[in-house]
């Protein structure tokens, strides 16, 4: 079980880095670059945590990907919902997308690589 959420929130939070860097792509928040990492990356713990839980009651792969999908869209899209400080524009499509991406693949390597429910 521990195995499990470790290996979850280990994947979130190295998936959640690589989500927060994407954010070079959008030329207005680049000076903020670091603390959305940082952010995206707890973010990503946060559904890993969540990822794990959920996988070690559930053997489905399919349900597992499935969770994390929709555990990474909610999470960024609580995100999402604050206005950028600078511009007050939200970021709906360039926070969610990758943040569900995350969720899937998070949920799917847990499911594949995170070892057999107890």
């Amino acid at each position: 079980m521990k195995k499990k959420i470790g290996f979850a929130v280990l994947v979130g939070a190295i998936l959640g880095a690589f989500d927060g860097m994407t954010a070079w792509f959008e030329p207005s928040v680049r000076d903020q670059i670091g603390t959305i990492v940082m952010l995206s990356s707890l973010k990503s713990v946060i559904a890993g945590f969540l990822i794990g839980v959920f996988a070690c009651f559930v053997e489905r792969r399919v349900a597992i990907a499935i969770f994390g999908l929709a555990a990474g869209m909610v999470l960024a899209y609580l995100v999402a919902m604050s206005p950028d400080p600078k511009t007050g524009e939200h970021y709906y499509a360039q926070i969610m997308v990758p943040g569900a991406i995350v969720g899937l693949l998070v949920g799917y390597a847990t499911a594949r690589y995170g070892g057999k429910t107890a």
